[in-house]
């Protein structure tokens, strides 16, 4: 049976490429996993002048609740100008901006192959050897210096993005506004995290394309190598120690480290070497901060979406991550 979206995803694909025959969508189901965007995964087929065509493609649609509020313009903008940069970016095919042709926001790109495994470093699906995994673990930072050396002028990224004068700043306030925004009841811990943030926030330095979501959930392998990073909704210019803060907070320890072979020094020792740059380790706690006070506005988002009856994932509150919180910001925590 043909339902709404299925014609709906058709009639947008016809307006894009034109008058074509034989126009076939195939696997249109959505996919499980990605817990912001709506995923769907499908196969193109067309014949034009006598030829006949085949594209690999993957819908991202905005859901009607979600646990960001970001824009398909921006990202499908930013991953357009990227096209042509040496980054493991994919390539964006198409967007619907506002909605009107696909019921919400979205965007297509080329969809890829490869392996998506969340904690490929702690064995994950994949039960790889540790030396393996130490390979991957490095490559997650190539992939991250990569990012941080793009030529974001040259890219024309200052025309899709703010450029902060205070990335710092300009971080508290965005994430404070959400807290705010979603907020049920009243969050003391995170006005207390807030004041703290404000209060050590570092100088600004260097501006650099800044991810915002560098992890292996985010990123396909093709055997034991690093593909394509997927995700870049939370895009923005600003600090590149902000990336190397969300990678090394405590809380996404599984993810990212190896226990008793790559851990947070080897991370930022790896990185230091390779770019020349030195973190700071005062500027470092403040982004491990902020990644943990992020994730509490996250989380809220999703709170506030359920609790609206717009989703229908249930979300725990921001207990834990406020314990994470108030130990990062004590003055004995290392």
């Amino acid at each position: 049976m043909t339902s709404d979206f299925d014609i709906a995803l058709e009639g947008f694909i016809r307006r894009h490429l034109g008058e074509v025959d034989g126009l076939r969508v195939e696997g249109e189901a959505r996919a499980t996993g990605g817990q912001s965007r709506e995923n769907w995964p499908f196969d193109l087929h067309w014949q034009d002048g006598g030829q006949s065509h085949h594209r690999r493609l993957f819908l991202r649609r905005d859901p009607v609740g979600s646990v960001l509020e970001t824009d398909r313009r921006v990202e499908y903008e930013v991953l357009r100008r990227l096209h042509d940069q040496l980054v493991r970016a994919p390539e964006v095919v198409w967007l619907d901006a506002d909605g009107s042709e696909l019921g919400r926001p979205a965007l297509v790109m080329t969809r890829y192959d490869g392996l998506n495994d969340h904690f490929i470093l702690e064995g994950g699906i994949s039960q790889l050897d540790e030396d393996t995994r130490v390979g991957i673990a490095s490559q997650m930072v190539d992939l991250m210096i990569e990012i941080h050396a793009l030529d974001w002028r040259g890219a024309g990224l200052n025309e899709v993005l703010a450029v902060p004068d205070d990335p710092a700043t300009a971080a508290i306030d965005e994430w404070a506004a959400v807290v705010q925004r979603q907020s049920l009841e009243p969050q003391p811990v995170l006005a207390e995290i807030e004041q703290w943030l404000r209060r050590n926030r570092p100088e600004p330095g260097e501006t650099t394309v800044v991810h915002g979501d560098i992890k292996p959930g985010n990123v396909l392998f093709d055997g034991h190598r690093v593909q394509v990073l997927l995700d870049w909704e939370t895009v923005h210019l600003g600090d590149p120690a902000e990336d190397v803060g969300w990678v090394t907070n405590p809380i996404r320890r599984r993810e990212h480290q190896i226990p008793g072979r790559w851990e947070v020094d080897d991370l930022v020792s790896a990185y230091e070497a390779r770019t020349g740059r030195v973190v700071d380790r005062a500027r470092l706690r403040f982004w491990q901060v902020l990644a943990n006070y992020k994730l509490a506005a996250i989380t809220m988002t999703g709170v506030r979406s359920f609790c609206d009856g717009r989703t229908q994932r249930v979300w725990s509150g921001t207990g834990l991550l406020g314990k994470v919180l108030l130990a990062q910001t004590n003055e004995e925590w290392q």
